[in-house]
Protein backbone atom coordinates (compact mmCIF):
# COMPACT_ATOMS: atom_id res chain seq x y z
CA UNK A 1 0.00 0.00 0.00
CA UNK A 2 1.36 3.40 -1.03
CA UNK A 3 0.76 6.67 0.74
CA UNK A 4 1.00 10.00 -1.11
CA UNK A 5 2.19 13.27 0.40
CA UNK A 6 1.83 16.83 -0.83
CA UNK A 7 4.48 19.27 0.44
CA UNK A 8 4.13 22.92 -0.64
CA UNK A 9 7.12 25.13 0.11
CA UNK A 10 7.82 28.86 0.12
CA UNK A 11 11.23 30.43 0.74
CA UNK A 12 11.72 34.18 1.04
CA UNK A 13 15.10 35.89 1.21
CA UNK A 14 16.16 39.52 1.36
CA UNK A 15 19.84 40.49 1.39
CA UNK A 16 20.58 44.24 1.04
CA UNK A 17 23.12 45.38 -1.53
CA UNK A 18 26.68 46.04 -0.41
CA UNK A 19 29.46 46.98 -2.82
CA UNK A 20 31.94 44.06 -2.86
CA UNK A 21 33.86 44.90 -6.05
CA UNK A 22 36.95 45.91 -4.05
CA UNK A 23 37.19 42.49 -2.36
CA UNK A 24 39.55 39.83 -3.81
CA UNK A 25 38.05 36.81 -5.55
CA UNK A 26 39.63 33.46 -4.68
CA UNK A 27 37.37 30.40 -4.74
CA UNK A 28 33.84 31.70 -5.32
CA UNK A 29 31.61 30.63 -8.21
CA UNK A 30 27.91 30.72 -9.00
CA UNK A 31 25.88 27.74 -7.81
CA UNK A 32 24.20 25.53 -10.36
CA UNK A 33 20.50 26.20 -10.77
CA UNK A 34 18.90 23.14 -9.19
CA UNK A 35 16.51 22.06 -6.44
CA UNK A 36 19.18 22.54 -3.78
CA UNK A 37 20.27 26.05 -4.78
CA UNK A 38 16.83 27.45 -5.61
CA UNK A 39 15.96 27.33 -1.89
CA UNK A 40 19.21 28.98 -0.74
CA UNK A 41 19.81 32.60 0.22
CA UNK A 42 23.13 33.04 -1.62
CA UNK A 43 23.67 32.40 -5.33
CA UNK A 44 27.41 31.85 -4.81
CA UNK A 45 29.49 29.18 -3.13
CA UNK A 46 32.63 30.25 -1.32
CA UNK A 47 33.20 33.20 0.98
CA UNK A 48 34.17 36.00 -1.42
CA UNK A 49 30.74 37.21 -2.56
CA UNK A 50 27.28 37.46 -1.00
CA UNK A 51 24.54 38.08 -3.54
CA UNK A 52 22.01 40.85 -2.97
CA UNK A 53 18.73 39.00 -3.35
CA UNK A 54 15.10 39.90 -2.94
CA UNK A 55 13.43 36.63 -3.90
CA UNK A 56 10.48 34.40 -3.23
CA UNK A 57 10.78 30.75 -4.22
CA UNK A 58 7.57 28.75 -4.58
CA UNK A 59 7.50 25.02 -5.07
CA UNK A 60 5.81 21.75 -4.24
CA UNK A 61 6.83 18.12 -3.86
CA UNK A 62 4.73 14.98 -3.82
CA UNK A 63 6.03 11.59 -2.70
CA UNK A 64 4.80 8.01 -2.88
CA UNK A 65 5.82 6.17 0.28
CA UNK A 66 5.58 2.47 1.07
CA UNK A 67 3.10 2.30 3.94
CA UNK A 68 4.80 -0.77 5.43
CA UNK A 69 8.50 0.09 5.31
CA UNK A 70 8.36 3.89 5.03
CA UNK A 71 10.68 3.78 2.00
CA UNK A 72 10.25 6.44 -0.66
CA UNK A 73 9.17 4.85 -3.94
CA UNK A 74 8.78 7.99 -6.06
CA UNK A 75 9.19 11.75 -5.82
CA UNK A 76 7.99 14.56 -8.12
CA UNK A 77 8.73 18.25 -7.67
CA UNK A 78 8.36 21.70 -9.22
CA UNK A 79 9.84 25.08 -8.22
CA UNK A 80 10.20 28.63 -9.54
CA UNK A 81 11.67 31.90 -8.27
CA UNK A 82 10.04 35.33 -8.25
CA UNK A 83 12.55 38.21 -8.24
CA UNK A 84 11.47 41.58 -6.83
CA UNK A 85 14.61 43.60 -7.67
CA UNK A 86 17.57 43.38 -10.06
CA UNK A 87 20.72 41.76 -8.77
CA UNK A 88 23.75 44.07 -8.51
CA UNK A 89 26.48 41.87 -6.99
CA UNK A 90 28.00 39.81 -9.80
CA UNK A 91 31.24 38.03 -10.65
CA UNK A 92 33.52 39.29 -13.44
CA UNK A 93 32.00 38.50 -16.82
CA UNK A 94 28.52 37.78 -15.45
CA UNK A 95 25.29 39.38 -16.59
CA UNK A 96 23.06 40.70 -13.75
CA UNK A 97 19.85 38.76 -13.16
CA UNK A 98 16.88 40.98 -14.04
CA UNK A 99 14.10 38.59 -15.06
CA UNK A 100 11.20 38.71 -12.63
CA UNK A 101 10.38 35.01 -13.13
CA UNK A 102 13.09 32.36 -13.25
CA UNK A 103 13.08 29.21 -15.33
CA UNK A 104 10.83 26.44 -14.02
CA UNK A 105 12.49 23.42 -12.42
CA UNK A 106 10.82 20.03 -12.82
CA UNK A 107 12.17 16.88 -11.22
CA UNK A 108 11.27 13.24 -10.66
CA UNK A 109 12.87 10.21 -9.01
CA UNK A 110 11.69 6.59 -8.95
CA UNK A 111 13.12 3.81 -6.77
CA UNK A 112 12.17 0.70 -8.71
CA UNK A 113 13.80 -1.68 -6.21
CA UNK A 114 16.18 -1.38 -3.28
CA UNK A 115 19.08 -1.55 -5.77
CA UNK A 116 17.77 0.22 -8.89
CA UNK A 117 16.64 3.84 -9.18
CA UNK A 118 16.28 6.55 -11.80
CA UNK A 119 15.95 10.31 -11.58
CA UNK A 120 15.74 13.30 -13.86
CA UNK A 121 15.45 17.08 -13.77
CA UNK A 122 14.75 19.67 -16.44
CA UNK A 123 15.00 23.45 -16.52
CA UNK A 124 12.23 24.93 -18.65
CA UNK A 125 12.60 28.41 -20.16
CA UNK A 126 9.28 30.22 -20.75
CA UNK A 127 10.68 32.71 -23.27
CA UNK A 128 12.16 30.02 -25.52
CA UNK A 129 9.33 27.61 -24.78
CA UNK A 130 11.77 24.74 -24.37
CA UNK A 131 14.04 22.94 -21.93
CA UNK A 132 17.48 24.55 -21.62
CA UNK A 133 19.04 22.05 -19.24
CA UNK A 134 18.20 18.38 -18.71
CA UNK A 135 19.69 15.61 -16.62
CA UNK A 136 18.67 11.95 -16.58
CA UNK A 137 20.45 9.36 -14.47
CA UNK A 138 20.24 5.77 -13.28
CA UNK A 139 21.87 4.13 -10.29
CA UNK A 140 22.59 0.52 -9.35
CA UNK A 141 23.52 0.12 -5.67
CA UNK A 142 22.95 -3.41 -4.34
CA UNK A 143 24.83 -2.90 -1.03
CA UNK A 144 27.25 -0.67 0.83
CA UNK A 145 30.39 0.20 -1.19
CA UNK A 146 28.84 -1.20 -4.37
CA UNK A 147 27.35 1.53 -6.53
CA UNK A 148 27.37 2.53 -10.21
CA UNK A 149 25.88 5.82 -11.44
CA UNK A 150 25.28 6.77 -15.08
CA UNK A 151 23.91 10.17 -16.12
CA UNK A 152 23.25 12.03 -19.36
CA UNK A 153 23.28 15.84 -19.29
CA UNK A 154 22.45 18.40 -21.96
CA UNK A 155 22.62 22.19 -21.87
CA UNK A 156 21.23 24.64 -24.42
CA UNK A 157 22.95 27.94 -25.25
CA UNK A 158 20.15 30.51 -25.02
CA UNK A 159 22.24 33.13 -26.87
CA UNK A 160 23.60 31.07 -29.78
CA UNK A 161 20.39 28.98 -29.88
CA UNK A 162 22.29 25.68 -30.12
CA UNK A 163 23.33 22.82 -27.87
CA UNK A 164 26.18 24.00 -25.63
CA UNK A 165 27.08 20.59 -24.23
CA UNK A 166 26.11 16.94 -24.17
CA UNK A 167 27.82 14.93 -21.45
CA UNK A 168 27.83 11.33 -20.28
CA UNK A 169 28.83 10.95 -16.64
CA UNK A 170 29.83 7.61 -15.09
CA UNK A 171 30.73 7.20 -11.42
CA UNK A 172 31.38 4.10 -9.32
CA UNK A 173 32.70 2.53 -6.15
CA UNK A 174 33.17 -1.24 -6.13
CA UNK A 175 35.33 -3.87 -4.36
CA UNK A 176 37.87 -5.44 -6.74
CA UNK A 177 37.88 -8.62 -4.63
CA UNK A 178 34.48 -9.42 -6.15
CA UNK A 179 36.36 -10.48 -9.32
CA UNK A 180 37.81 -13.54 -7.57
CA UNK A 181 34.72 -14.37 -5.53
CA UNK A 182 35.61 -12.64 -2.27
CA UNK A 183 32.35 -10.86 -1.47
CA UNK A 184 33.50 -9.66 1.95
CA UNK A 185 31.22 -8.92 4.88
CA UNK A 186 28.43 -6.37 5.02
CA UNK A 187 29.53 -4.48 8.12
CA UNK A 188 27.40 -1.47 7.25
CA UNK A 189 28.15 2.02 5.97
CA UNK A 190 31.28 3.62 7.41
CA UNK A 191 32.88 0.32 8.48
CA UNK A 192 34.18 -1.15 5.21
CA UNK A 193 33.69 -4.79 4.22
CA UNK A 194 36.54 -6.38 6.12
CA UNK A 195 40.32 -6.19 6.00
CA UNK A 196 42.51 -7.16 3.05
CA UNK A 197 40.14 -5.75 0.42
CA UNK A 198 40.77 -3.54 -2.61
CA UNK A 199 38.26 -0.98 -3.90
CA UNK A 200 38.12 0.86 -7.19
CA UNK A 201 36.45 4.25 -7.25
CA UNK A 202 36.13 6.99 -9.83
CA UNK A 203 34.18 9.24 -12.11
CA UNK A 204 34.49 9.89 -15.86
CA UNK A 205 32.85 12.84 -17.59
CA UNK A 206 32.77 12.47 -21.40
CA UNK A 207 31.71 15.19 -23.85
CA UNK A 208 29.77 13.79 -26.81
CA UNK A 209 30.03 17.11 -28.59
CA UNK A 210 33.83 17.40 -28.30
CA UNK A 211 34.45 13.63 -28.26
CA UNK A 212 36.85 13.73 -25.33
CA UNK A 213 37.04 13.21 -21.58
CA UNK A 214 36.37 16.44 -19.73
CA UNK A 215 36.95 15.41 -16.11
CA UNK A 216 38.60 12.27 -14.78
CA UNK A 217 38.91 11.05 -11.20
CA UNK A 218 40.04 7.44 -10.69
CA UNK A 219 41.46 5.83 -7.60
CA UNK A 220 42.30 2.68 -5.66
CA UNK A 221 41.77 2.08 -1.96
CA UNK A 222 43.15 -0.77 0.16
CA UNK A 223 41.67 -1.63 3.54
CA UNK A 224 44.33 -3.19 5.74
CA UNK A 225 41.94 -3.31 8.70
CA UNK A 226 43.95 -1.01 11.01
CA UNK A 227 45.24 1.14 8.14
CA UNK A 228 43.91 2.30 4.76
CA UNK A 229 45.93 3.31 1.71
CA UNK A 230 44.57 5.22 -1.27
CA UNK A 231 45.90 6.72 -4.49
CA UNK A 232 43.87 8.99 -6.76
CA UNK A 233 44.51 10.42 -10.22
CA UNK A 234 42.58 13.64 -10.72
CA UNK A 235 42.28 15.60 -13.96
CA UNK A 236 39.74 18.43 -13.83
CA UNK A 237 39.00 20.93 -16.58
CA UNK A 238 39.59 24.49 -15.34
CA UNK A 239 38.74 26.22 -18.66
CA UNK A 240 38.04 25.37 -22.29
CA UNK A 241 41.75 24.93 -23.06
CA UNK A 242 43.31 24.18 -19.65
CA UNK A 243 43.08 21.38 -17.12
CA UNK A 244 44.73 20.56 -13.80
CA UNK A 245 46.21 17.10 -13.21
CA UNK A 246 47.21 15.77 -9.78
CA UNK A 247 48.34 12.42 -8.38
CA UNK A 248 47.29 12.11 -4.73
CA UNK A 249 48.51 9.62 -2.10
CA UNK A 250 47.33 8.98 1.44
CA UNK A 251 47.83 6.54 4.31
CA UNK A 252 45.18 6.56 7.01
CA UNK A 253 45.85 5.03 10.41
CA UNK A 254 42.36 4.12 11.54
CA UNK A 255 41.37 6.01 14.66
CA UNK A 256 44.53 8.13 14.69
CA UNK A 257 45.50 10.32 11.72
CA UNK A 258 46.01 10.57 7.97
CA UNK A 259 49.26 11.25 6.12
CA UNK A 260 48.75 12.79 2.66
CA UNK A 261 51.17 13.68 -0.11
CA UNK A 262 49.69 16.89 -1.50
CA UNK A 263 45.95 17.49 -1.34
CA UNK A 264 43.52 15.18 0.44
CA UNK A 265 42.47 12.38 -1.98
CA UNK A 266 39.54 11.38 0.23
CA UNK A 267 38.09 14.86 -0.06
CA UNK A 268 38.46 14.73 -3.85
CA UNK A 269 36.58 11.42 -4.00
CA UNK A 270 33.79 12.71 -1.77
CA UNK A 271 33.37 15.87 -3.87
CA UNK A 272 33.50 14.20 -7.28
CA UNK A 273 32.15 10.64 -6.99
CA UNK A 274 28.37 10.36 -6.48
CA UNK A 275 27.40 8.37 -3.35
CA UNK A 276 31.02 7.70 -2.41
CA UNK A 277 31.26 6.05 1.04
CA UNK A 278 34.14 6.36 3.48
CA UNK A 279 35.76 3.04 4.38
CA UNK A 280 35.85 4.36 7.94
CA UNK A 281 33.38 7.03 8.93
CA UNK A 282 35.01 9.41 11.38
CA UNK A 283 32.81 10.00 14.41
CA UNK A 284 33.36 13.06 16.57
CA UNK A 285 32.03 12.65 20.13
CA UNK A 286 29.62 15.43 21.12
CA UNK A 287 31.15 18.20 23.16
CA UNK A 288 29.85 18.86 26.64
CA UNK A 289 30.24 22.57 25.88
CA UNK A 290 28.07 22.69 22.76
CA UNK A 291 25.70 25.23 24.30
CA UNK A 292 28.31 26.95 26.42
CA UNK A 293 28.32 30.73 26.03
Amino acid sequence: QLQQTFEPRAFYTYTPYRDQSFLPLYDTARNDFNFASIYSENDYNGQDRIADNHLLTLGATTRLIDGTTGAEKARFGIAQRVRFSDQKVILPGEVPATSRLSDVLLGAAINWTDAWSTEGTTQYNRDLNRSVRTTFGARYSPSSYRTVNVAYRTQYDTVARTDASKLVDVGWQWPINDLWGDKGRDLGAGRGQGGGRWYTVGRLNYSLKDRKLVDTVVGLEYDGCCWIGRVVLERLQSSITQSNTRLLFQIEFVGFSRLSLGADPQRSLKQNVPRYQYLRESVTPPSRFTNYD
